[in-house]
């Protein structure tokens, strides 16, 4: 849910940016309309920076606890659904989402696959996901410092009427 909330708020904030950017201020009205843009940029942009936090909080947290805990059906399922080379046997119960119920499951999904080896693949997927996540961080703060730049320099727009 984080990693769809972040991709909406990074759209949102994109398109902020873009009607700040093409929002030209030749009086009062035109002025007031780009700071509440960039008050809703800066809003955006906290939001954004709360749920990569988030995602960045949970990966680590995951990564540090998935690797205990794990019973063999645990394991088979998960060898199942991160199999993207088919090395896996009895992993059609798994991932077909229609069984008959005369159709009854093997015992062991994925006996290839030991319990280190799931825990490992598991880790390295969650280290990724912080490290894009610390990424995406990096950019949302220095996006918010950019918005606040902006707001100092807006408020300080004189218009003069000719």
């Amino acid at each position: 849910v984080c990693y769809i909330l972040s991709g909406v708020f990074f759209t949102i904030s994109a398109l902020l940016g873009w009607f700040i950017s093409s929002k030209n201020v030749l009086n009062i009205r035109n002025k007031t309309q780009k700071q509440i843009a960039i008050y809703l940029f800066m809003f955006v942009m906290i939001l954004t920076i709360v749920a990569v936090g988030s995602i960045f909080t949970a990966s680590l947290i995951y990564s540090l606890n998935i690797v205990e805990g794990q019973n063999d059906k645990q394991r088979g399922v998960i060898a199942c659904l991160v199999d993207v080379a088919g090395s896996c046997s009895n992993c059609d119960c798994v991932l077909s989402e229609k069984i008959s119920r005369s159709e009854t499951c093997p015992e062991i999904q994925c006996p290839e696959w030991t319990s280190k080896d799931v825990s490992k693949i598991v880790q390295t997927q969650l280290k990724q996901s912080a490290s894009l996540a610390a990424i995406f961080s990096i950019y949302a703060f220095s996006a918010l410092r950019f918005g606040n730049d902006l707001r100092e320099s807006v408020s300080t727009y004189e218009i003069e009427y000719v």
